[in-house]
């Protein structure tokens, strides 16, 4: 794979990472009606600090894919700082995908939160 591919595939998908803003401006409307209006505030409480993790680590993701292609150095970091116990090689494509999945669980959570609203 080329360095030109790799930046190309990193840049997407942190623009693409970029929508998770918008999810996070739903749900705190969200909660916030929620908590105003009482209603099923526990279910959207539990949801929202689902949903807190979920957009922390999408914003940390979208940072990283913006600003590295590097993975390799980047693994190394994080055993070193010791946020990962081990790392296993994943090429940018693995990465992404991972990450989109985190996208799709924010905006599954937040339909179901939606959800809980409308009912």
């Amino acid at each position: 794979m080329t360095n030109e591919l790799a930046d190309t595939a990193a840049k997407t998908t942190a623009h693409f990472l970029i929508t998770a803003r918008y999810l996070a401006v739903l749900n705190a409307v969200l909660l916030a009606i929620s908590l105003a209006t009482e209603h099923h505030i526990g279910l959207n409480v539990i949801l929202a600090m689902g949903l807190l993790y979920l957009h922390i680590r999408l914003e940390f993701d979208q940072r990283i894919f913006m600003h590295t292609t590097n993975f390799a150095d980047f693994d190394r970091t994080l055993l070193t700082l010791g946020l990962v116990k081990q790392t296993t090689e994943r090429d940018i494509f693995q990465r992404a995908k991972g990450t989109i999945r985190l996208w799709y669980a924010a905006l599954f959570a937040t339909l179901v939160q939606l959800a809980l609203w409308l009912i």
